[in-house]
């Protein structure tokens, strides 16, 4: 504008045409291009969302001037012939998992950002370690959004990142209110982050502001007919509601998920929205449709949870957890009884398998103490759930009430299945407290009557604990054939959980009986049914497992560091390790003191406590490896991927499945479902001529694939 000699004049009448107001006839696209002339010349518009019914004139603008470029910032896109669109995401988050390091360039935009403001707004602002992990922390809290990072980087002189962050992690806590009191010198919408998505909203017509509100309730995403169920309508309607909030920045699109696109909400922004909810008089309706809806969803995945799809449905409740929360929180808020213990009843096996422990038993409790007019049969799944997860968590007396209020309310039903399993959970109960006679009337009266009921899976389960306590006993004649039906039966019901069960006893059992290569066979084939299902409880068993394999085959120090690697698995899933499992691996932790020595020993686990979860499963199979068997030292040899007919995909998903990868993770990384990347994982195995991701990382390393 300053090569026309008039930059002021030039501005405002152009300012003026765009929003449609000519000022007096003293302004023409004829008169600007004869100004223009062929000069290069770049015309920056900003904030261009309230002028968005303007847009046509930019395309008039370039017409009549061929050597004009225009940039232009905007919530909206403009949607006109030959828009070039550049989204702008928030800022880039450091990785939070572990400790950000101190004297290196922040990693992130978003820390860097945070810093500068905050050595400007105080000087000499201390940046130590652990002040930089908070900054980090706060970051992620903020979404990365630049103008949300500079608000709470202004605060520093009065309030510390530690402090700071404490505030974000506080339940309830809300955001906005710290994001205030920006320079006097920028507009008002810039000065707090409530006017910033003010501005944004307000340009919203009235549907588009109450579906913003609906999809307020939704944490950590949804799908197209989760937004319908919520807000009462169609999916096609709502599906155009969200292609236009999508266009204007205030959702964003995810992916596909199982062939559906799912779409999420800045924190910042579903917060703001919220409180519009909160003031209007749809919030209890709203809420009440999103708890219906989670419900809809529990009943649909509980069936499926122990089936051959297992995997794909246990994701999908994973991904969905945040929303099942909120529905759980709400229905306990409005002292929903019924449909809590319904909801909650329905979920514990999805905690259950995915180590969601104390979670699990914090809602099933909670559920049992509102109660109300629930079902019987609610009541008692609820029990049985209650009595589980206090089990894992190594809380033997008051699992043995909820099994046996469960007991008694199952005779009261006539209900044999439930019977059976409670009598197989009290039984469980009395082995960890050292009663094994006591287990063994359980045991044996749980399989009775499961048999005469001709219920496979609870006859599966009283055959592995009658078969754990003859492993207890070092009666593996007894055990063995026990745990050769129980895993039998669970191939046969194609429940993975309990197929990771079984194999993880009969490595036990043929360790017992002296046949380490068979163990690293089944040990590895259950580590990797227990990652893929994303089970750390059973890929505890598995290392474990590995470990005593590693013992008995003199190979003491990598044992010790697996022992160590599942110490802090356990810490983090809080499964401490049970009285039968403690007693069990006496002989083995004999084994190992005396082959390293008490110093040995503890820097070898030391070690291993400092492994991540896909380095110990490292550790694992070369361990297997080592063990010499067979079927994983010696498999085909080749000279290429080409040998096998291996596609680039297949090579990308061998790499990630080698790095330990679960197929979720591969599906992640590779923008592709879970499914489709267990299709990838099943053709590269046939292709190599393996048959477990165990063997298959083992080939890709020797033969320099990876």
């Amino acid at each position: 504008l300053a090569a026309l000699g008039a930059p002021e004049r030039v501005g405002i009448t152009i300012f003026q045409a765009l929003g449609g107001r000519e000022s007096g006839g003293d302004f023409s696209l004829e008169r600007l291009a004869r100004l223009v002339g062929d000069r290069a010349l770049l015309l920056v518009i900003d904030n261009f969302e309230h002028l968005v019914s303007a847009a046509a004139a930019i395309t008039d603008l370039l017409a009549a001037c061929p050597g004009l470029n225009i940039l232009v910032t905007s919530r909206v896109a403009l949607r006109l012939s030959g828009e070039q669109e550049f989204a702008v995401p928030p800022l880039s988050l450091p990785d939070v998992s572990a400790p950000l390091p101190l004297g290196e360039m922040p990693r992130g935009d978003a820390v860097r950002l945070f810093v500068q403001r905050a050595q400007s707004a105080q000087p000499g602002f201390d940046l130590t370690a652990e002040v930089l992990t908070d900054i980090g922390a706060i970051c992620h809290r903020l979404d990365g959004l630049p103008l949300a990072i500079e608000l709470a980087a202004a605060r520093v002189n009065h309030l510390s990142p530690r402090a700071m962050r404490s505030r974000l992690d506080e339940p309830g806590t809300t955001r906005l209110p710290l994001l205030t009191s920006g320079p006097r010198d920028q507009p008002a919408r810039l000065q707090t982050m409530r006017a910033a998505i003010a501005w944004s909203y307000d340009l919203l017509d009235a549907a588009e502001q109450a579906l913003v509100q609906r999809l307020a309730v939704f944490v950590g995403g949804f799908l197209v007919e989760a937004a319908a169920a919520a807000g009462n309508a169609e999916e096609a309607d709502v599906l155009e509601g969200i292609s236009s909030l999508v266009a204007k920045s205030l959702i964003w699109y995810e992916g596909d998920c199982g062939g559906e696109p799912r779409y999420g909400m800045l924190e910042t922004i579903r917060e703001f929205a919220l409180e519009q909810l909160a003031a209007s008089a749809e919030e209890d309706a709203v809420r009440h449709r999103h708890a219906c809806w989670c419900l809809a969803l529990a009943a649909q995945a509980g069936p499926m949870i122990h089936g051959p799809d297992d995997a794909v449905w246990l994701e999908r409740l994973e991904r969905d957890h945040a929303n099942l929360r909120t529905a759980l929180s709400w229905l306990t808020e409005q002292g929903d009884a019924p449909r809590l213990l319904q909801l909650a009843g329905m979920l514990w096996p999805f905690w259950e398998e995915h180590a969601h422990y104390r979670e699990g038993r914090r809602w099933l409790e909670t559920a049992l103490a509102l109660d109300g007019a629930a079902s019987a049969a609610d009541r008692l799944q609820v029990l049985s759930g209650a009595g589980t997860m206090a089990w894992y968590e190594g809380d033997f007396a008051p699992a043995m009430r909820w099994h046996e209020q469960a007991l008694a309310l199952a005779w009261e039903l006539g209900n044999q299945v439930a019977e059976a399993t409670a009598r197989n959970n009290l039984g469980v109960q009395a082995m960890e407290l050292g009663d094994h006679e006591q287990a063994v009337t359980h045991f044996e009266a749980s399989l009775a009557v499961a048999r005469a009921a001709h219920e496979p899976r609870a006859t599966l389960f009283a055959l592995h604990n009658l078969a754990q306590i003859a492993r207890l006993r070092r009666e593996g004649a007894t055990a063995a054939p026990r745990i050769e039906e129980a895993l039998a039966l669970a191939r046969e019901l194609g429940d993975a959980s309990l197929v990771v069960a079984g194999l993880n006893a009969l490595g036990h059992t043929l360790l017992d009986a002296g046949d380490s290569r068979r163990a690293a066979l089944v040990f590895g084939e259950s580590l990797d049914l227990a990652h893929d299902r994303g089970n750390v409880g059973d890929v505890i068993d598995a290392l474990e497992g590995q470990a005593r394999l590693g013992a008995e085959t003199g190979r003491e120090e990598r044992a010790a560091r697996l022992f160590g690697a599942t110490s802090v698995l356990r810490d983090a899933v809080g499964v401490p390790a049970s009285p039968s499992d403690i007693a069990y691996f006496v002989p083995t932790m004999e084994i190992l003191r005396n082959a390293l020595g008490a110093e040995g020993c503890a820097a070898a686990a030391a070690a291993g406590r400092a492994l991540s979860q896909r380095q110990a499963m490292d550790e694992a199979v070369a361990l297997a490896v080592s063990a010499g068997s067979p079927e994983i030292a010696t498999l085909p040899t080749a000279s290429s991927a080409a040998a096998h007919s291996l596609t680039e995909r297949e090579l990308e998903v061998l790499r990630l499945l080698a790095a330990g990868q679960s197929n979720r993770e591969i599906g992640e990384l590779l923008f592709i479902s879970p499914v489709t990347a267990a299709s990838h994982v099943a053709n590269l195995t046939t292709k190599l001529g393996v048959d477990s991701r165990a063997k298959a990382t083992a080939y890709a390393h020797q033969h320099g694939l990876i």
